[in-house]
């Protein structure tokens, strides 16, 4: 009886396992750039695939922006680290095609990193909790403008001088679909 009761407890860490592997491999399933946990931000005049979903934030703020984190339905967070969003800025990220519930939950400034400590408890990173989008097909999709150290942390709605600026800038950018705005914001 009681090397059963074992052996059930043994399959059962087994399935476990089992389980969170899966899950885990299952975090990078298309094996495309742009469902992993790190994505590269597209650079200025870089080459962007037509079947992505490009997530914009801008910086409106006085502080440069060097980590966002998105969290979504899925598992994990998505962070784009190693950027440099300076004030008045553009940061294009690659998302993949059907995220949902996606939002820009936090940041860290240069002079505000982000860090852990050994209990766990973060420290640094600047909580944002924008409203969730989906990103059912290809094209782009504005998450927010970011105002560090302001009082008001962000604006889902981007500007006409904004979305002129991106269309002058970033050309690689300005042949992509809008999907959740329009070029005449």
């Amino acid at each position: 009886m009681r090397l059963e009761r074992g052996g059930r407890d043994y399959m059962r860490g087994l399935l476990l396992v089992a389980v969170v592997a899966c899950g885990l491999a299952g975090c990078n399933t298309t094996g495309d750039v742009a469902s992993t946990m790190y994505p590269e931000a597209v650079r200025a005049g870089g080459a962007v695939k037509s079947d992505t979903a490009i997530v914009l934030v801008a910086n409106g703020g006085s502080e440069t922006i060097n980590y966002l984190q998105f969290v979504h339905n899925g598992f994990p967070a998505i962070n784009a680290r190693g950027i440099s969003l300076a004030p008045d800025g553009f940061v294009a990220i690659p998302v993949a095609v059907g995220t949902t519930g996606l939002e820009l939950q936090n940041y860290t400034t240069t002079g505000r990193p982000g860090t852990y400590l050994p209990n766990g408890v973060s420290m640094g990173f600047v909580p944002v909790h924008t409203p969730k989008i989906d990103l059912p097909s290809p094209g782009l999709y504005y998450v927010a403008t970011v105002f560090p150290g302001q009082q008001r942390s962000f604006e889902t709605r981007p500007t006409a001088v904004q979305l002129a600026k991106l269309r002058k800038e970033r050309p690689e950018l300005a042949t992509l679909k809008p999907v959740n705005f329009t070029w005449s914001n």
